[in-house]
Formats: C-alpha cells, structure tokens, sequence
C-alpha cells in the first residue's frame, strides 16, 4: 500500500507539473490576479502574534508561516485543520471526534492540547483539555471569517505561558473595512452537507464593524459516523467584531448538535445484543467574548495594549460518548466551565531597542463535573484536588536592532507564579532568537527557548467509565479511567536554525532544521490487570526523556500575476534517551508522527472569470499506540503494525458569471469542490472503531458579492 500511494503521489505531481506548464502559456488579462501581494511583499506583511508587537516577517526571528486571504478563499479547503494540513511540519489527522493539530510532535491524545490556538491574539484553548474548546467537532472556527493565518513552529510560553509547548497558530479575522461589503453563500455535497452564510463589514468614521452567520448541516468524514450510524450534526455560529478607535470588541457564539451512535460488540464473552451506544444527542454551546484596547502615539516612544477575554462552555459531558450509561448527568446539557484572562502590555520604543512589559492573569474553572472529574472543589491544596485556579504571570521581552537593522535579536523571559489553590508551582520560560541578513535577499534565523505544558483537568481527575458496554438494562464497564492528581507539567527545550533565500520577485526558498528534547511528557497508559478485574486507562508522565529531529524545505513561487505555488517537504525523527518504560511496560511510543510528509498546491487564475487550485498532501506511514492494535485484532494479536502512507489529491474551481447587478460586477460565483480525487481511505487514527476516512467526495456552492 504505501508503494502503490507513492505511485499515486508521482502521478499527481506530474499531472500539477503539467497544469502549471501549460497555463503559464496563457496571455496575462487586466483582471485582478489570484494574488493579493507578490512574495517580496509577504516580507513585509506585519506578525503581531509571534513577538505581540507588529514586525514585519522578514524582521522576525521565529519560524513562521502565514496563509494569506487569497490561499485561504482560493484553497480546496473548507475547514481551518484542512487548510492547516498543507503547512509544513504541521501533522493533521481525524480521530473519532474532530481533527487532531500537532506541530512537530506526536501524541495519543485526540486533543490539540499542546498547540496555542489564538484568534487575533486573544487565547481561545479549551480550559478542561487544553484543544479546542468544543468536542465533538467538524471545524474549530468558521472559515469564512479568517483574514490571514500565522502558524508559528516552535514553543511560545516565554510569552504565552501554558499551551504554547509546539507551537501557535493564530487567527486574523476579516474587520469592516476587509470587506466594506459583504457575500452570501450555499454550500451543498456528500454526506448530507447543506450550509449557508453570509457575511457583511462596513468601514465608517473612526471604525468598523463586521458580521457573520453560518448554518451547517453534515457527518463527520469516519464511516463510523455517516455510514455505520448515519450520524448527522447541525450547527450554528455567529461571530461580531466592532472597532472604534482604539477599541476592538469581538463575540463568538458556537451551537450544535450531534446524533449519537450505537456500535455492536461482537464478543462471545459477552450477553448477547451488547453494544457500546452514546447518548442520542451530544449537544453544546460556546461563548467567547474579547475586548482589546490599543494605543500607539506616533509622537510619544511608549505604547499600551491590552485584552481581557471570557469563554464558556455548556453542554454534554465528555462521557457521553464513552460512558453515557454510567450516569444520567453525563447526557445533560450542563456548565462545562470557563475561562477568564487579562493581558496588558506597556511598549518602550529606544532607538536600537523595543522593550515589552506585559503582565497575565488567569481564572480556570472546570465547571460542573462532580459526577466526572475525581473529588470536589476546594479539597484540601496538599492533595492537589482543585478543579479551579488562579494563576498570574509576568513578562519581559527586548528587540534589539543591530548593524543598521541586519541583525535583529529578541530576548525574552517570563515567570508564571504558583497557581491559587496550589495547583502547580511557578515556572520560568527564557528565550532568545535572532534574525540576521548578511546580504539583501538572505535571511538567517536561529534559536532557543525552554516552555512548559499544564495537565489539564481529564488528565488530573477523569473519573468515569473508559470504554462502557450496555445489554438490555445492563451496563458495564471494559475499562475506567484512573485519575492521577500527581501529574506534573510537560517541558520541553527547542534548537531552530533556518535560511530564507529571496532568489527573485517570483521565487524564494527556506529551509528550517530543528532539535527538541521532551521531559515528563504526558502520556496515555492502558492497564491490564488479570480477570475479572476491569482494565484501568491512565494519564501519567514517562519516566524517559525523548529527543524529536526534523527538517523542513519550503519553496515558493509566482510564475505571473495569476499563477502562484508551493511546494514543502517535513521531515521528524524522534527517539528516547534510554530504555525506561512507563507503569504499562511500554517505551516511548512516538506515535501519529510520520517520518515524512510533502505538500504541493498550485493557484491558477482568473482566466475570464475563471479559477482552479491543484492541492495534495502526502503522509508517510506512521504508528498508533500499541494497545489499539491488540484491541483491533480481538486481544489476539499485538503486533505493531504501520499505518499505510496516503495522499489527498484535492482540486477546486469557480467561476465568475459575467453579469451585472447595478454597479456590482460579476457578483455571482460557482464554486466546485473535487475532494480525495485519488479515492484514499486511510485509517488516520487507530481506536476500537471503525475510524476509516470517506473516500472521493463532491462539492458544489455559489456566491454572491453584494
């Protein structure tokens, strides 16, 4: 299989090779191009969320890439984590209940916990398991309404603190004077989607504001959901952001609804008709409220910033999937928890230095989990049972210019203080990086930072049935969780090296190289003890410490004004410093992370009105952890076997139809979406489930412009 998939991937590039040939023949139109700035100008595109002060790309030490409006309207993709997969060192995969983000890692969990997930810089991380705040989920934040994205690799906590461990990806979203307008569309395909949205900004005297709405209505891609359980999810999201001034206000709102699933368990151990069913309906709402302020006197060497945000969810418990029969409690919709953080920032401007002093203060509370989570609030701190704290941080950062602006270093360090109950102690993140440029189209960039990872609260206390079965009346467990209130934070240092060479307006190339080393890093143990005794699942730290190497390859290039492309290529290998084991025997098993992984995309258009991207993605073949493989084969087998290397062939196409609607030229946009052209059905997560992907898939839509 992953030579037959390798053949695919040959095919596949020489098909794009040949769309890429024979268009550039095509004579260049008046039109507007696909892009909206030349690679030269994406030096100077303006980073906030690496160093939370606005420097140019070329000026900024960290390895960064930014998917800019064009690539994201223009892409086949139609979800953040699909667009996410085409960036270099960054691995993507569907587990049973959404898609998993890991930047130059590796992990079991289905969470995107150790990944900082920002929207216009504000943190928007789950505060129960460190991902994304609702689960199950098709997408994390609506497409429509993203500007540009920043994906930052490498750890952030000398800034960001906890969550920042592989790295960050921040959200720019559209304001009203982005649009000044605003679209309408529907969306219909396979697998029951039906979506419609609409959007609108408007600029006015001082500010502007932006609104908007989405309907969905589709099936996770998994044949355990849309084909086994015809499993459909409904959802809603609106989003608003006003600004006036100094002043940004923003407010997400998330709503939907799940069918749930019953999968037969076909053991003769078993009573017979046994089952492992969900509730019938997973349901949930996410609030999230941010208010930014921001002054920078041009007249005056200092500047403010600041944000306060709150987030809350309410809905099932996260043992509705897996333990819905346990207790009643689990399928209600109920307080999930919340999250409150201020963040304020004083800038000094010298004239070779840019000092930030930034202070952080944080309340998490889980929510209502008495029936889910070990123990209850407010238990004495020596036993560290809390199921809410607070923290406070502060932070330091300097930018130094040097050789009239050739070398730019940044030092930075920040103390996050012992949490309230004690929870955890206080922490340290230094970091230093530079950027230098020996020559005008050369950029160097180098290193080093130390960051930290919290446990969150499953990890602390989950409490309830694992893996519940269910006969009639009957219900009972396969496994439980243990919880383990004796967890400690993650910690890893980071290495980077990188050159960027600007070979021309058209063409430019960047090759990174990068050394991680991990301790206690959290892993997910399943105990086995002798029968009748149920098997027990753990969150404990190994006792070993890991090394993970890698490489990455970016070139990029704009043949005309109407054709743009990349290719990238990633590569990770990883190994641990001895031969120490964790409670469950095992080594470190450095699984979901593929050796290998390429990335091609070509932007074609408008030629009269007409548009095309050519997308694909190919994985190497990987490992999952070694006890799904002894689940899947009937607890006969426990042999480790690869996951098969796929690629996804992805193209898209629209077209402007040559109409009039007062002074709005060509309003009306067809769009079609040819998903998985190669008819890939991997299996990318490996659960007791049947996780396999959907295979070639179709979509239509149309937009109007008003």
């Amino acid at each position: 299989m992953r030579e037959q998939s390798f053949c695919y991937w040959q095919i596949a590039l020489s098909f794009l090779f040949l769309a890429v040939c024979s268009t550039a023949a095509v004579a260049q139109e008046k039109e507007q191009g696909l892009l909206e700035f030349s690679l030269e100008e994406l030096l100077n595109v303006r980073i906030k969320s690496a160093t939370k002060t606005a420097t140019a790309l070329s000026q900024n030490p960290n390895i960064i890439t930014v998917i800019p409006y064009s690539q994201i309207q223009e892409s086949g993709a139609r979800t953040l984590p699909e667009l996410l997969r085409f960036v270099p060192g960054v691995n993507v995969r569907w587990n049973p209940m959404m898609q998993t983000i890991d930047i130059r890692g590796f992990g079991a969990t289905p969470f995107t916990s150790r990944v900082l997930l920002l929207i216009d810089g504000v943190p928007y991380n789950s505060w129960n398991k460190g991902g994304f705040p609702q689960q199950p989920g098709l997408d994390f934040f609506v497409l429509q309404n993203v500007k540009q994205i920043e994906v930052i690799r490498g750890s952030g906590s000398a800034l960001y603190g906890e969550n920042a461990f592989w790295g960050i990806i921040n959200i720019v979203t559209l304001s009203g004077e982005d649009l000044n307008g605003g679209t309408a569309e529907v969306y219909i395909g396979e697998r029951h989607t039906r979506s419609t949205g609409v959007r609108y900004g408007k600029a006015f005297q001082g500010g502007s504001i932006f609104l908007s709405a989405k309907y969905l209505q589709s099936q996770y891609p998994l044949e355990f959901w849309y084909e086994e359980n015809d499993s459909k999810v409904k959802g809603a999201d609106i989003f608003l952001k006003g600004k006036y001034k100094g002043f940004e206000l923003a407010y997400f709102l998330h709503d939907d609804e799940t069918d749930g699933f019953s999968e037969p368990i076909p053991d003769p151990q078993l009573p017979a008709g046994t089952v492992f069913q969900s509730a019938d309906k997973i349901e949930q709402t996410i609030n999230i409220a941010s208010l930014k302020y921001e002054y920078t006197p041009e007249d005056k060497p200092f500047s403010f910033a600041g944000d306060i945000s709150a987030a809350k969810r309410t809905g099932a418990h996260c043992a509705a999937c897996h333990a819905a029969q346990q207790d009643d409690h689990f399928t209600e919709k109920e307080p999930h928890g919340s999250q409150i953080i201020g963040d304020f920032r004083f800038g000094f401007q010298l004239p070779k230095n840019k000092i930030l002093l930034g202070a952080e203060v944080r309340r998490v509370d889980a929510g209502d989990h008495a029936d889910e989570l070990l123990g209850q609030p407010d238990v004495q701190d020596d036993v560290k049972i809390t199921h809410a704290y607070n923290k406070s941080a502060i932070y330091l950062q300097d930018q130094i210019s040097l050789f009239e602006n050739r070398m730019n270093l940044v030092a930075g360090l920040r103390y996050d203080a012992k949490t309230s109950p004690s929870l955890w102690n206080d922490r340290l993140s230094p970091r230093i990086a530079a950027i230098v440029q020996p020559a005008p189209k050369l950029f160097l960039r180098g290193g080093w930072s130390k960051a930290f990872h919290f446990p969150d609260f499953s990890n602390l206390y989950q409490n309830s049935w694992f893996f519940t079965a269910s006969a009639g009346n009957l219900a009972f467990p396969l496994a439980t969780f243990a919880p383990n209130p004796q967890l400690k934070p993650e910690e890893i240092e980071n290495f980077d090296a990188g050159i960027e060479y600007q070979f021309n307006k058209n063409l430019s190339a960047r090759l990174n190289l990068f050394r991680s080393k991990l301790e206690d890093f959290i892993v997910l143990v399943f105990n086995s003890p002798p029968a009748p005794e149920v098997p027990g699942v753990q969150y404990e730290n190994h006792p070993d410490k890991a090394i993970i190497l890698g490489a990455e390859f970016e070139l990029q290039w704009t043949f005309s004004s109407k054709m743009r492309g990349f290719i990238n290529w990633a590569y990770q290998q990883e190994s641990q410093n001895n031969n120490l084991k964790d409670s469950a025997g095992q080594p470190f098993e450095f699984v979901y992370a593929p050796k290998h992984k390429v990335n091609l995309s070509a932007f074609l258009g408008p030629f009269s009105g007409l548009r095309s991207a050519i997308e694909l993605a190919w994985r190497d073949q990987y490992t999952a952890p070694a006890f799904w493989y002894l689940v899947n084969s009937g607890f006969t087998d426990p042999t480790v076997r690869a996951l098969d290397s796929y690629a996804y062939l992805n193209a898209r196409f629209s077209y402007d139809l040559p109409l009039r609607v007062g002074t709005q030229k060509n309003p009306l946009r067809i769009k079609f979406y040819c998903r998985n052209l190669l008819d890939e059905r991997p299996r990318e997560t490996l659960v007791g489930v049947n996780t396999t992907v959907a295979g070639r898939e179709f979509f239509g839509g149309i937009e109007f412009t008003f």
